[in-house]
Formats: C-alpha cells, structure tokens, sequence
C-alpha cells in the first residue's frame, strides 16, 4: 500500500511538472525579454503590470496590428482574414519576434487615434512620414516602401513635366497636401471626394488628368485594357511609408521592429512579399542593395533611411493673427470660420491672383458687352444685306447657344494653342461674355434705332440712350457670368477658392466669401451702370 501511494505521488508530481513547464523560449525571444526587463518563466503572470508596450507584446506573445481593409494589393480584409503586402509584412514581423500577429482595420482617418489609445501596438497602414506627424507618432526606420504622387492620363495627352502642366484641368481628391503644388504651378484643379470617382470620371471623360498616389493607381494600371489606354505623364514629391508607435514606452519596440525591418530589407524579403502582391519593385531593390552591403550596421540604420518629408505649407506671418481672428468670431458669434485662404503663402497667392483676375474680367466683360452691343446695334441696321444678314444668323446663334457651352468650346480652342499663361483664355473668356450679351444688348438698340427712323430722328447716339436700360441689363447680366470663366482656365476667385479648398479641405468659408465678394462687384457695376443711365435720360429731357 505504501509503495503504492509512492507511485501515485510519483506520477501527480510527474503530471503536474509537465502541466506547469514554460515553453522554452527562442534565442530573440530571451534577448528580448532581457533587453526590457520582461518577466520570464511563472512570472509571467505579471505581464499585465509590464509598462513597455515591447514588454507587453513579449509577455502576452502576441503583436496588434492596424491595417487597412480597403487598400490592395497593399492590405484588404478578404473573407474576414487580411491579405497582401502589408499584412504578409505583419506576420513576418511578428515571427520574427517570436509572437503572433493579431489583426484590427484601421483607416488613414484613425491609424493615428488608435496607437494613441492603447488599441494597436503598430500600425501598418500605408502612412506616409512627415515632420508633422512626428509629432503624433514615433516612426520606425527603416522605412518599407516609398510612393509618389502621379499625374496620369490618356496616352495621347502630351505631358512629362510639372512645369507644363500651367492652364491645364487635373482631377484631384480633397485635402491632398500635393495639390498646393500643382495649384502653385498653375493647374486648375476640380475636386473629388474620393479616390475611385478620380478613376471613374477619367474613364468617361470628365476628366483628362488626375493626380493621385501612385501606389492607388498601380492595381489599376496592372489591368492590361486600362494600361493600354493610360499611363503615367509624370511623379512627384516622392513620400516614404512607415510604421509607427505610439509615443512613449514604444522606444524598444520600435527599436527591435527597425532591427527585424533591416533585416528583411538585406535578405530580399520584403522584395520577394512585394513581388508576390504585383508592388512596385525599384525602391525595394535599392533598398535591398544598401543593406545587404554591410553600410548600415549598429549605430548606422538612420544614416540608411530617408528622410521624413516636409509637407506643411509657408505659413504667412500673419498666420497667427487670423487664428485669434477665427478664435473671436467663434466666441462671439459661435460660427467656426476657417479663413484658409490666409493662412499660407501659396493659399494668399492664389487668392490674392484670383481677384486680380477676377476684377480684370469683370472689367473687361462690361468694356466687351458694350462694344458688341454697339457693334451689332450697327450691324443689324445697316443697309447692307451682306452685313445685316451674317449679324442676324450670329445672333440667333448666340440667344440659342447656353454660355456654358460657349465657354467649353472656347476651353478646347484655347487648349489646343497650349498656352503657357492664362491670358488666352482671359481673352477667350471676355469674347464670349460680350458676344452673348452684346448680341442681345445689340438688338435693343438696333429696335431703338428703327424706332427713332420712324420719327426720322436716328441717331447710334439717341438710340442707345433709347436702350440704356436694357444694355444696363446686360452689362450687369455679363457680370453675373464672368465666373464661368473658370471653366476654361482663367485663374479668377472661383478658380482660386476651389484650389485652395482642395489641399486646405475647408470649403465653407471659402465659397461663402466668394458669393460676398461677387455681390459686391455685381452690386457695384448695376449702381455705376445705373447712374450713367440716369444721367443719359437727364441729357435727354435737358
């Protein structure tokens, strides 16, 4: 009996050894473990209590990852399981730190939030680095991948510079920080809401060029009847991608996911998980290059990385005034104003160009108005047939043409000139306004010069006096259309505040303003339109 209980002793302490044994830990594991001081063995048990996030992953033994669900072939959520460049990049990581990968969606809207808040140990979310959001997130270097900004479109569509993209209509999406660039070399910009609208509307002609990143156009582009139809015209402002922590107690995590990122850099595997997705290959074989070269080792992996790229526009110097501005007029009136169009110097370039422009217009759309209405008053008159009658056939045409399509067709004139200024189609803009406007005005005083003939009193003089109030009409109705001059690449405020709106994403105040300031010039040109119309009718009864 006694061996027998023995036995029985023997065999629970034989079972309970082996119900309690710790797995045996992975060389990088226990380098790990002892480089944040995590606990080991059965204390484990205190994981909780670790306060490095590295500490926290080891002793939990698995590592949160945000990504995208939405992005291929860089990461996207595939029968609930994530896929692609990204997400395979993950998952070696993670092995490489000896834990598993655990998943959660994130979107460029939240990547950030979610670090801050404990949610995600590190995101791999597409994010590129900036200087800005050094402030927000610890980046881990090396960096992974690197993308561009692209203009893109039809292969007949001559383009291969950004210095000659001035005048031209490129499609863009709201608050891309590049498109202060192409609205500083002169594009004139129309505004998307999201990325795939960008692609749908080049297909169907809307647009002619869009500009996005090109690591969004490049799954469109592997398509062999889009790629037959489209290329790239040219890049730039190229960004390097990252992953980031959150700041503070991330120092070591960040410091072993660098390690583990330069070592699938200088053993080809993050060339051969590109490859296997169709991502782009030229900077992952640079990469590969430079650091299977032996160049960046301990103490020398920041000299291998890029740099962050700046993207944060030249603030003007007044830029801190219109913030106490905007502070004051939301704490007397509760309205948020975002005077963007203030705020940096590119942001006052283009406005302050824009009501130059739009003042010379409006200017120059009464100067036209008046001289066609002259023109045909007298055309209309004359006696001869082959001057009356050409005058009628083009008149008819202007009162049955809609302005907008006038201005369209004015565009596609003007761009086959490939000007390199916006003064083409300045003029352009101000021959269409005067026509349709004068044709009718025009009319008017030709009616008032048969009138007058029947009193056999006629005069071009007496007969616009007669017709004042209609060519006032016209004059201030000439006004009112002047900002469809935008269409075809005069750079005037309605240009100018959809530019600004598109890398500021503030578009409220902007086009608020832009009514204020029309009524006023409108408003403006009928008082002064008036007051000579007024003083006519004096001459006449004096």
């Amino acid at each position: 009996m006694t061996r027998f209980r023995q036995l029985l002793l023997f065999c629970s302490w034989l079972i309970s050894t082996c119900l309690l044994a710790q797995p045996a830990l992975t060389v990088p594991e226990l380098e790990i473990r002892a480089a944040v001081g995590a606990p080991t063995g059965a204390a484990q048990t205190n994981c909780n209590q670790a306060q490095d996030t590295l500490a926290q992953v080891v002793c939990s033994g698995k590592l949160t990852v945000g990504l995208r669900s939405d992005y291929p072939p860089y990461s996207s959520n595939v029968n609930n399981d994530f896929v692609g460049f990204e997400a395979d990049m993950a998952r070696e990581l993670a092995n490489r730190l000896s834990v598993k990968p655990v998943f959660a969606a994130v979107t460029p809207a939240n990547r950030i939030a979610l670090l801050g808040e404990g949610r995600v140990d590190v995101t791999i979310a597409t994010m590129g680095h900036t200087l800005q959001r050094d402030s927000e997130v610890l980046f881990v270097t090396p960096h992974y991948y690197q993308s561009q900004t692209v203009v893109l479109g039809r292969k007949d569509h001559q383009l291969n510079t950004l210095d000659k993209i001035r005048g031209q209509t490129v499609c863009v999406t709201l608050g891309n920080s590049t498109n202060a660039e192409l609205s500083a070399a002169g594009a004139r910009l129309m505004i998307f809401d999201n990325a795939p609208r960008l692609v749908d509307a080049l297909i169907t002609g809307s647009c002619s060029l869009i500009a996005q990143d090109d690591s969004f156009l490049a799954r469109y582009l592997q398509k062999s009847d889009f790629a037959a139809t489209y290329d790239v015209k040219f890049g730039f402002a190229p960004l390097s991608w990252g992953m980031a922590v959150r700041r503070g107690g991330s120092d070591t995590l960040a410091a072993q996911l660098g390690k583990a990122l330069g070592g699938m850099h200088a053993d080809g595997t993050l060339q051969q998980l590109a490859h296997r997705h169709g991502v782009d290959l030229p900077y992952l074989q640079a990469r590969r290059q430079l650091w299977s070269s032996g160049q960046c080792g301990d103490g020398m992996a920041a000299l291998c990385s890029s740099k962050p790229r700046d993207s944060q526009l030249r603030p003007t110097r007044y830029a801190d005034s219109v913030d106490r501005l905007e502070a004051s007029i939301k704490a007397v009136t509760g309205l948020k104003v975002t005077l963007a169009m203030l705020k940096t110097e590119v942001a006052v370039n283009l406005f302050v160009e824009g009501i130059a422009f739009s003042l010379a217009l409006v200017l120059g759309a009464v100067v036209s108005t008046v001289s066609f209405a002259l023109l045909f008053g007298w055309a209309l008159d004359s006696s001869r047939k082959w001057v009356r009658w050409p005058t009628r056939i083009l008149l008819a045409t202007m009162q049955s043409t809609p302005l907008i399509l006038l201005m369209v067709l004015t565009g596609v004139v003007v761009s086959a000139l490939k000007p390199t200024t916006p003064w083409p189609a300045l003029l352009g803009a101000l021959v269409v306004l005067g026509l349709c406007n004068g044709s009718n005005a025009g009319q008017a005083i030709a009616e008032a010069m048969t009138a007058l003939k029947a009193r056999r009193t006629a005069s071009l003089r007496d007969a616009v006096r007669m017709a004042s109030a209609q060519l006032v009409a016209f004059v201030v109705n000439a006004t009112r259309g002047s900002p469809s001059a935008s269409f075809i690449g005069v750079p005037e405020l309605l240009s100018a505040s959809t530019d600004i709106a598109s890398f500021s994403s503030e578009r409220i105040t902007s086009y608020t303003l832009l009514l204020v300031f029309y009524m006023i010039v409108v408003a403006t040109v009928a008082y002064v339109a008036n007051r000579w119309r007024l003083r006519l009718e004096r001459r006449a009864h004096g």
